[in-house]
């Protein structure tokens, strides 16, 4: 009898430990289907993706650290021509990831710039430098760009300043530079930088002027579609595609 009871004791327990892990393995499945269900409600599939602006064949992105990271190859599948990195501010900031954003975006085919972002208050000498430091010669094939926004052009110095620095690297580097800002900005440039060009900010595509060298026409324009849709501040560039292959 006393066999008897340890057999039936025993088989209660391999019965009881093969209840505890079903049970454990259906909570884990289904943690992970409630997981994989969040995620996706949180993030939609985008089962179709922008088209670019009627009159533009060549169109790119801006990114910055914020940006997290980016699937250089994945933006190259679906149409984007150029990625325009932002490498520093000022004399304050470096964005870490630039090298090997820059790596990774040139193993992808796509031509890189590089952006300054204007400090007003540090002289252009030693912004400029600072950016020399950071960037090294990998600045890209594309126009230098410097982003400039109203408060930093708020004095007739500060105009000069900007001036100043635009020189400095275009001598440096040898390259083209562009100004990324409003049309608010841009006229109230125009008269002291007189010969720049721009990449300007601005939904309306129809100002093709020259002068524009570059138009940002969407803060959040979808690139791609399904999961891997990503939006990101893309810009069309103002000319052909043999003048994209020229630009330097």
């Amino acid at each position: 009898m006393d066999i008897m009871t340890n057999n039936a004791g025993k088989t209660k327990q391999i019965r009881t430990k093969k209840t505890l892990t079903s049970m454990t393995w259906v909570l884990i499945v289904g943690g992970l289907i409630a997981t994989l269900a969040v995620w996706l409600f949180a993030k939609p599939i985008v089962l179709t993706t922008n088209t670019i602006p009627t009159g533009f064949s060549v169109q790119g992105v801006a990114i910055n650290q914020a940006s997290g990271y980016v699937d250089y190859s994945n933006l190259a599948s679906n149409g984007v021509d150029y990625v325009y990195l932002r490498a520093t501010t000022g004399t304050s900031f470096v964005d870490d990831s630039y090298q090997s954003s820059y790596n990774r975006a040139r193993s992808a085919q796509l031509k890189v710039g590089s952006i300054q972002v204007y400090d007003a208050s540090v002289d252009a000498l030693t912004q400029a430098q600072y950016f020399i430091d950071n960037v090294g010669n990998r600045v890209g094939q594309l126009p230098i760009a410097f982003y400039v926004t109203d408060n930093q052009i708020d004095t007739q110095a500060s105009i000069d300043r900007l001036a100043k620095l635009i020189q400095i690297l275009n001598t440096h580097y040898n390259k083209s530079t562009v100004i990324y800002t409003t049309p608010s900005v841009k006229s109230k440039l125009s008269s002291t930088i007189s010969e720049a060009k721009y990449w300007l900010i601005d939904t309306d595509t129809t100002n093709k002027s020259h002068v524009n060298q570059f138009i940002q026409y969407s803060e959040d324009h979808t690139i791609g579609s399904g999961l891997k849709a990503i939006k990101m501040p893309t810009s069309v560039f103002n000319g052909t595609e043999k003048e994209f292959e020229g630009i330097k």
